[in-house]
């Protein structure tokens, strides 16, 4: 049986992400091998270049291109291409460390 009263309180806020344990997770994972990013000092090219290609995107939208990398393609490049299983590779302290390591400073 579902609840029909409001709800009461307020759900856990996500733990926010570290950056600076994010770029170890990039490292970790190989990620530089296929993506140029200034800020891991990585030029890769089989994947987009992350200073373009996640330039003005959120939190949420970085988290997704990790988890569901096919959910949005980068312009110019095929399906497939990145790994599918990152989501359960990472637990959820590593992916949000890596997206906080990702979005762009403002």
């Amino acid at each position: 049986m579902s609840p029909t009263g409001p709800v009461v309180g307020t759900l856990p806020q996500a733990e926010p992400g570290d950056a600076t344990a994010g770029k170890a997770v990039f490292t970790d994972a190989g990620c530089g091998g296929c993506h140029a990013f200034q800020a891991a000092g990585t030029n890769g090219t089989t994947g987009p270049d992350l200073d373009e290609s996640l330039a003005g995107k959120d939190a949420a939208f970085i988290k997704e291109s990790i988890t569901d990398p096919n959910a949005e393609v980068a312009s110019g490049y095929a399906e497939n291409i990145m790994p599918q299983n990152y989501g359960s590779q990472l637990d959820s302290k590593q992916l949000a460390d890596l997206v906080a390591f990702l979005q762009p400073k403002s």
